[in-house]
């Protein structure tokens, strides 16, 4: 499915609810995955977890899950990135939703996640209500952004670094860095950040600024699957391994929903 308004573009699939690509007034925003891999390019949608947990299981409610191996041992990026959604269309914006439960998961949830264009903006919401009773939630998105050369960041407030106790998992500590105006294209990041206020992207041609609601964390990917033509800046509710460790996860009584939301602004 393809949507045009006001100089964007983007392409979008039921398959995930998937962000394929955008462009504003033929400038890329978000590059397309080379390879089909959903999370090596466009924006993956990532529930109900973001990023990785550990060993493929967790206990929740005093009961164990597991779930699917799919990073070696580990299992990561969620669930719903290969189930098909329903959609609406409007003239500025595409909704899809659908009902989910999983095996790996204690019950099930209406979720939505609807992406609206207005004059210079791209905004992504996801809602989820519980249907059945209490269940975690965790929420990520994937989007890889173009860049062409040296790019740099530019953010208010302070940025804290989870520490990871081993390659991907926090250890419960942050330390605070000062990325702030410098290129980070020389720097090989794959980590998560706690940072409450908006980070912009910015190198030659054009500059990009996120702006989240509830999704206090990101994760700062520019490795192998980056290539040299763009940089995942990851919206994230909770930290990696959130269902052990805590960090950032919610627990929504059945008739509860919650709804966060990340939105691009161009210039």
């Amino acid at each position: 499915m393809k949507m045009e308004y006001n100089g964007f573009t983007g392409s979008f699939d039921s398959k995930g609810a998937y962000l394929e690509y955008l462009e504003k007034d033929g400038i890329d925003l978000i590059r397309k995955s080379p390879d089909g891999n959903s999370t090596h390019g466009g924006a993956a949608v990532l529930f109900p977890f973001g990023n990785r947990v550990r060993d493929a299981e967790y206990t929740y409610d005093n009961t164990n899950y597991q779930l699917p191996p799919n990073d070696g041992k580990n299992s990561i990026h969620g669930l719903v990135r290969d189930l098909i959604f329903d959609s609406i269309e409007c003239d500025n914006y595409i909704e899809f939703s659908r009902h989910f439960q999983s095996d790996s998961y204690p019950g099930e949830a209406e979720i939505k996640i609807r992406y609206e264009f207005s004059e210079n903006s791209f905004e992504t919401t996801f809602c989820v209500k519980s249907l059945t009773g209490k269940i975690p939630v965790e929420i990520g998105f994937h989007p890889y952004f173009s860049i062409d050369g040296a790019y740099s960041i530019a953010y208010s407030g302070t940025m804290k670094k989870l520490n990871y106790s081993d390659k991907y998992f926090p250890d419960g500590t942050t330390t605070t860095v000062n990325y702030n105006g410098k290129e980070i294209n020389n720097m090989k990041l794959d980590n998560c950040f706690y940072l409450n206020s908006p980070i912009s992207i910015r190198d030659k041609t054009h500059s990009v600024t996120i702006i989240r609601k509830n999704m206090p964390y990101i994760v700062i990917y520019n490795g192998e699957h980056a290539g040299n033509n763009a940089v995942a800046i990851e919206p994230m509710t909770g930290a990696p391994d959130a269902y052990h460790n805590g960090i950032g996860i919610l627990s929504l009584d059945k008739g509860n929903d919650f709804k966060c939301a990340y939105s691009i602004e161009v210039s």
